[in-house]
């Protein structure tokens, strides 16, 4: 897990933008994810993965990484984690979500920028904040909205 607080800053920019694509992915059982997990399902995976993210993002920001993992430890509720990708025009985040019966919570894997950035760290949170909204479903803020022509 990284420490650096700016790391810690874009994992928050994006747990709060992949909110309802991690609501969305609870509503599948467990049992179904430790099976496709289990016996190699990657496709279907694939397609829980698509479907919850056609939803709330623009198609193909958000893809299944035919990366998962499933947890049965002794002490611990089961949980599954799913690699995805986000491919937005100035960024692109490799991102794994770690999924449970009581909740959700993402991390922050990798991430690079596709457009040459000289405005540092806050501009980098504002560059990943701006096209989250951009390429999601969610309803913008009157500030957002383009002016009537």
């Amino acid at each position: 897990m990284l420490t650096d607080p700016h790391h810690i800053a874009l994992e928050q920019v994006l747990a709060t933008h992949l909110q309802p694509l991690l609501d969305e992915l609870r509503l599948t059982d467990l049992t179904t994810f430790a099976d496709h997990v289990i016996n190699g399902r990657e496709a279907g995976m694939a397609e829980i993965v698509a479907a919850a993210a056609e939803l709330h993002f623009a198609p193909g920001f958000i893809h299944y990484d035919r990366d998962s993992s499933l947890s049965l430890d002794w002490l611990e509720r089961p949980s599954v984690s799913l690699g995805v990708s986000i491919a937005a025009a100035r960024f692109e985040a490799r991102v794994r979500l770690i999924i449970r019966d009581d909740h959700a919570a993402i991390e922050l894997q990798h991430l690079s920028k596709n457009a040459p950035n000289a405005g540092g760290r806050a501009a980098n949170r504002a560059i990943m904040e701006r096209e989250l909204r951009h390429n999601s479903f969610a309803p913008r803020q009157e500030s957002e909205r383009p002016a009537p022509l």
